[in-house]
């Protein structure tokens, strides 16, 4: 059980939010065009779950290892340093990852104590900049995953 839910954790986040903000905009286009009236809520939900869908997106990509990066520092580095700067880059993402997650839970908590809502739906805007938080909580354990795989693969000399 746990093996799938590492295996298709953020897949099943993000294939619930993309389908709950297309089919939120499919009916805010209905509404507009053919029942010349719009949902005053919908655009705002439809923003808030791409902000999601945002940051969690950075998880799986860690997990895919399909992140931006740039490939031409080490294309002509030998094999093994190049894993010790692939292991070096993990490292340093991880510590910007710890910060994110540390400074936006913060930001939540105070936004939460501020009270602050949502413009047209109401919702306390803390669940938003909780994206952030979650994503990036996400990539850590990603991240951590990767940094063990790596460890393992230098010290087996895998090429």
């Amino acid at each position: 059980m746990l093996k799938k839910i590492d295996d298709n954790l953020e897949e099943f986040i993000l294939v619930i939010l993309m389908f709950a903000m297309t089919a939120l905009i499919a009916v805010q286009i209905f509404m507009r065009y053919v029942m010349q009236d719009s949902l005053t809520w919908s655009e705002e939900l439809a923003r808030y779950l791409f902000v999601w869908v945002s940051y969690i997106g950075v998880s799986y990509a860690v997990k895919r290892s399909a992140h931006i990066r740039v490939e031409a520092a080490t294309m002509f580095l030998p094999e093994r340093v190049k894993r010790y700067v692939i292991l070096l880059s993990h490292l340093a993402f991880l510590v910007f990852a710890v910060m994110v997650v540390k400074e936006g839970y913060t930001l939540s908590m105070k936004i939460f104590k501020f009270g602050q809502t949502s413009p047209a739906l109401g919702i306390p805007m803390g669940y938003i900049y909780l994206a952030p938080t979650v994503g990036f909580l996400l990539t850590f354990f990603r991240l951590l995953q990767n940094i063990v795989a790596s460890i393992k693969e230098l010290k087996s000399g895998v090429a």
